[in-house]
């Protein structure tokens, strides 16, 4: 069913190289998680961001907030947003499922990189403020 990400990539962000090594990874887990939440629709949101992730070669903003929505459908953020004060409308999981373990494993896994992103970041824009002053001295 799935494809799998090339591991090594000809971009050289390194932003981009985790994603794909986190969606080669886990990427039939996470279709699978959110499948349980959202039924084709998730599945169809975590192909869509894998399609994206093989062609792409940079992590652009687009790809980003979709990784952030994910994590969002994982967490059961947007449930949350719609439910009325007695959650009759949230998905009903077992919390003792080994699912619903599964699920948040994948969730956290995935917030770690969305951390791991949001740091290269910060370390990129830090080499690059770096190097003006390096070329006047």
């Amino acid at each position: 069913m799935l494809r799998t990400l090339p591991n090594r990539t000809l971009s050289t962000e390194p932003q981009l190289s985790a994603v794909r090594a986190h969606f080669a990874e886990h990427g039939t887990a996470l279709c699978n998680a959110a499948k349980l939440i959202d039924g084709d629709a998730g599945t169809a949101r975590v192909l869509r961001i894998m399609s994206s992730l093989r062609e792409a070669s940079r992590l652009d903003r687009t790809t980003r907030r979709k990784l952030v929505d994910l994590h969002r459908l994982l967490s059961l953020d947007p449930f949350m947003d719609a439910c009325e004060p007695d959650f009759s409308c949230c998905v009903l999981l077992d919390p003792e499922s080994p699912g619903v373990e599964e699920l948040c494993l994948l969730t956290d896994q995935l917030f770690e990189l969305l951390v791991e992103i949001g740091e290269l970041d910060e370390d990129h824009e830090a080499v690059a403020l770096a190097l003006p002053a390096e070329d006047a001295a």
